[in-house]
């Protein structure tokens, strides 16, 4: 197999996003980049330099209509989820070029799927506020339960790139907690479903009727995450690679939650990406 390298990579998941969003302007489905995604078409008005992954999210409305009808085409590329994939790891989706195939040795399922982009569901919380952040601590430890069962044994990268004290003992003591949560987290799913737990609690919450939403099945930042909703839906197009997308009208709250002062730049020693896998062609490129 051919290796990939980042820059052909990039283009890559660039394109899945371009295929993606056809598809929902043709369907009338709403999308949005989010995450650092939505951070590089802000700062950078297309990837962080020292980034190499696209996220998205959708309603959760509009997220099972793209689950139900996107394969449904001939097309190399193909998304996977809990809907469509008996034994799919995580309450999020991901599109993947199928001609492609990553090896990350941080996850069971390596080598199984190809390049891919990454989809999140939204969906709406409790208006009680005290009811709102109980909800989203649950779903949390839950969502993070589920995440460990299916990790491998090595080391966390997680504050490779982060502007934060004392990082390299974070990461010796993040890696500690890991290994020994991973045994503990397998025994608990063999036993619960804790992403179909926690993908039923959400949609318990109506995205279109909630005052506050957000990525509760898979909260990577916990209660930041979640934002009022009228603002964050409505779509502004703006440029990520020299091509317009859908963004929240609103990001600030959601990018200032996330990212803090999101418009500086890290030092340069945190410019890294803290993603651990290599990426081939399936097949020889002539």
């Amino acid at each position: 197999m051919n290796i990939i390298t980042v820059d052909e990579m990039k283009l890559i998941e660039l394109n899945i996003l371009i295929d993606v969003a056809n598809f929902c302007e043709e369907h009338k489905l709403r999308y949005y980049l989010c995450g650092g995604t939505l951070l590089g078409a802000i700062r950078h008005k297309g990837f962080i330099p020292w980034d190499d992954d696209i996220d998205i999210i959708m309603p959760r409305p509009d997220y099972i209509k793209f689950l139900n009808e996107y394969n449904k085409r001939e097309s190399p590329y193909r998304v996977n989820s809990m809907i469509n994939h008996k034994n799919w790891y995580s309450t999020y989706a991901d599109i993947e070029d199928t001609r492609t195939v990553k090896i990350n040795e941080n996850f069971n399922n390596s080598g199984k799927h190809g390049i891919n982009i990454d989809l999140f569901p939204m969906d709406g919380s409790p208006d009680d506020e005290g009811k709102r952040k109980r909800f989203w601590l649950i779903n949390n430890i839950l969502t993070r339960i589920a995440t460990l069962s299916a990790l491998r044994f090595t080391v966390s990268k997680y504050y490779a790139d982060r502007d934060v004290s004392f990082s390299g003992f974070r990461v010796i003591a993040r890696t500690g907690i890991k290994f020994l949560g991973i045994p503990i987290a397998k025994v608990i799913c063999h036993f619960f479903d804790l992403n179909q737990i926690v993908t039923h609690r959400a949609m318990k919450y109506d995205i279109d009727t909630s005052e506050y939403i957000g990525v509760s099945t898979f909260p990577h930042y916990g209660y930041k995450e979640c934002v009022k909703g009228a603002s964050f839906l409505k779509v502004k197009k703006r440029i990520f690679e020299g091509i317009y997308f859908n963004t929240p009208d609103n990001y600030d709250e959601y990018l200032r939650n996330l990212y803090g002062e999101y418009m500086k730049l890290p030092p340069k020693d945190k410019q890294v990406s803290h993603h651990d896998f290599k990426v081939y062609w399936k097949e020889e490129k002539k």
